[in-house]
């Protein structure tokens, strides 16, 4: 199986530090699932609304939670670490922050979710990782996961050396995430929380961390495959559509069109951050091309 990433929809312009940091998008594929080592912090559901949580995962250079707690309020502005718990003072957003010691293992399981800058210098830097923060909330929303992202951005501004996505399976250089969380009105978050796994079948992952089913389909050429599915998760976060069984979609005029059936999403195991409980999208292949107006129409 093979995680496939795409620039697509366009890339995120990249800024003076980026470039600088070499860290880069262009698509990349490795030999796994989605890949991820969550052990540590395991899914707990909420008793109340079973909402599914979002993790990051944020190796850095504090020595203990105090070096950590400095650095934000030196250099995250409007963010504070009171005890194992990170607050925006803006907002009022809340989620707990768990530190680590270090893991010798993080910088290898940070090249396999990433391999698109596995050779940077940003990932030879996780290597010289003194602790790791793990920042835990309910997802189940845009509104959740850009507050995560955002969240995510405060410790990298101090000190972060990337964010994996503990939930999703796919890790991001700090100086990207960054230039995301400057663009999460351009649905940015969905870029960084969702990846597109190539097998017998190509699915998609992270969905569940805004309340939204996953996609899956099979056949043909698996890169545009999850070009298709990346485009229609893309427009189930965005426009929020009421699909039902039998509704047809096609990316636009003159491209394949595919009936849409609602399924199961992937079972990765009891208790893993990948399992989305709200379900999957099948698209199924229909007719090679859209002439008219097919879009969401039942067939």
């Amino acid at each position: 199986m093979s995680v496939i990433h795409s620039t697509w929809p366009r890339p995120i312009a990249k800024s003076a530090i980026f470039l600088k940091r070499l860290c880069c998008t262009a698509g990349n594929t490795a030999n796994t699932r989605p890949i991820g080592r969550p052990s540590t912090i395991k899914r707990r559901r909420n008793t109340v609304s079973n909402i599914p949580e979002l993790v990051l995962c944020i190796p850095g250079p504090w020595e203990e939670s105090s070096v950590l707690a400095d650095e934000i309020a030196l250099s995250a502005i409007g963010y504070s670490l009171v005890g194992n718990v990170l607050r925006d003072s803006e907002t009022g957003f809340a989620c707990e922050l768990v530190l680590q010691r270090a893991d010798q293992a993080l910088a290898d399981d940070f090249r396999k979710a990433g391999p698109h800058w596995a050779t940077t210098v940003a990932m030879a830097d996780i290597e010289d990782h003194r602790s790791v923060a793990y920042l835990v909330a309910p997802g189940g929303s845009r509104e959740a996961a850009d507050a995560m992202m955002r969240a995510g951005a405060a410790l990298v501004d101090s000190g972060g050396l990337g964010v994996k996505v503990d939930s999703t399976g796919i890790a991001h250089a700090p100086a990207y995430w960054i230039d995301m969380c400057e663009q999460l009105d351009q649905l940015t978050a969905h870029r960084a929380l969702v990846v597109y796994v190539a097998g017998a079948e190509v699915y998609s992952c992270g969905m569940h961390n805004f309340g939204l089913p996953e996609a899956i389909t099979s056949g043909g050429d698996k890169t545009q495959a999850a070009d298709m599915l990346r485009f229609f998760t893309r427009y189930l976060l965005e426009h929020a559509p009421q699909l039902e069984d039998g509704h047809t979609f096609s990316v636009s005029e003159g491209k394949p069109v595919y009936r849409v059936e609602r399924t199961e999403a992937i079972d990765y195991g009891e208790g893993s951050l990948f399992n989305n409980p709200y379900g999957a999208w099948r698209l199924v292949p229909l007719v090679p091309e859209k002439k008219g107006n097919w879009w969401s129409r039942k067939r």
